[in-house]
């Protein structure tokens, strides 16, 4: 509040009483994307904050059973403030570093919960916070808890590969074990998209709601996620004639697949359950899986009539 207060405060000052000392915004730790691992099942992110590991509150609340970040945060600042010390044990990044992990997350085919992308600010906390909030969520050592367990795997398995990766260079067997360990973390995230993938399998299966194919291709999919590869023959074959926006676009003059996109949705033809087919496939080139839809001899024939009405010429 009182940062607020003296911002308003220099914003409204005349211009030549200021001292540019003063004015100049102070330089933040840098807040950065370390790597995306996994923890029974959850996605675990790993930040850096300032050189030292450190994990979204949100996840950390989620193993801990404490419902979300605004009761972990009420509980450090209220229910552990005699112990919990900002910048030692928890941190909070405003919009402009939350924008930056989000965006690399994304790269990442991370996709963020809305409430993380719709916030203004989050919490981090540090090792030494994460330890804090374990040891005040399950005092007893000897009774097993989650937190315990995410505790360990913390100090065992992420701080020490963290470190690893984050080592600009050194001996031969110091750049050795960073490979190791980025490969490690690369296998995690895999063995994570694919579980993930594969119990959204079981549960469509379960629904009956969706088409087997469907539900097949994800499992392909889930494979391909793995893998680290394609497996194109596995997945359900299309019908002759079914094409996408884009290569719809690549045959007339002048047309981007977003014009086609938007005819599309002009001739209802985006939800059709007889001429769209969605096709569940590995990015090229990325690590997350997108969903591209296909569509019947009939819809492109709807399509191209509409863009030639609108004067595009086809040129094959």
């Amino acid at each position: 509040m009182h940062e607020h207060d003296d911002d308003l405060h220099m914003a409204t000052a005349p211009a030549d009483s200021v001292d540019p000392a003063i004015v100049a915004e102070p330089t933040r730790p840098p807040t950065g994307l370390c790597f995306v691992g996994s923890f029974e099942g959850r996605a675990l992110v790993t930040c850096e904050w300032s050189g030292a590991p450190c994990w979204f509150a949100s996840e950390i609340a989620a193993v801990l059973g404490l419902g979300g970040t605004s009761e972990l945060a009420r509980r450090l600042a209220i229910d552990w403030a005699d112990s919990a010390v900002e910048g030692q044990h928890w941190v909070r990044i405003g919009a402009l570093e939350l924008g930056e992990l989000i965006f690399a997350l994304r790269e990442r085919g991370v996709v963020s919960p809305a409430t993380l992308r719709e916030a203004s600010s989050t919490l981090l906390l540090l090792a030494p916070g994460v330890a804090l909030a374990v040891e005040r969520c399950s005092p007893d050592p000897t009774i097993p808890s989650a937190g315990r367990r995410l505790l360990h795997h913390l100090r065992e398995r992420v701080i020490p590969d963290a470190a690893a990766i984050r080592r600009p260079s050194g001996s031969a067997l110091e750049r050795e074990a960073a490979v190791i360990a980025r490969q490690r973390v690369e296998l995690e995230r895999r063995r994570w998209g694919y579980e993930s993938l594969d119990s959204l399998c079981d549960g469509l299966e379960a629904g009956g709601e969706v088409d087997p194919e469907v539900v097949w291709a994800y499992r392909v999919t889930a494979a391909e996620v793995a893998l680290g590869g394609q497996l194109w023959q596995l997945k359900p074959t299309i019908e002759h004639g079914w094409v996408s926006p884009k290569q719809v676009a690549a045959r007339h003059l002048g047309v981007t697949t977003q014009r086609v996109g938007q005819v599309i949705t002009l001739l209802g033809l985006r939800e059709s359950a007889v001429h769209s087919k969605a096709v569940l496939n590995k990015a090229v080139g990325r690590d997350r899986a997108v969903v591209s839809h296909l569509y019947s001899p009939a819809a492109v024939g709807l399509i191209e009539r509409e863009l030639r009405s609108r004067g595009y010429r086809r040129v094959e």
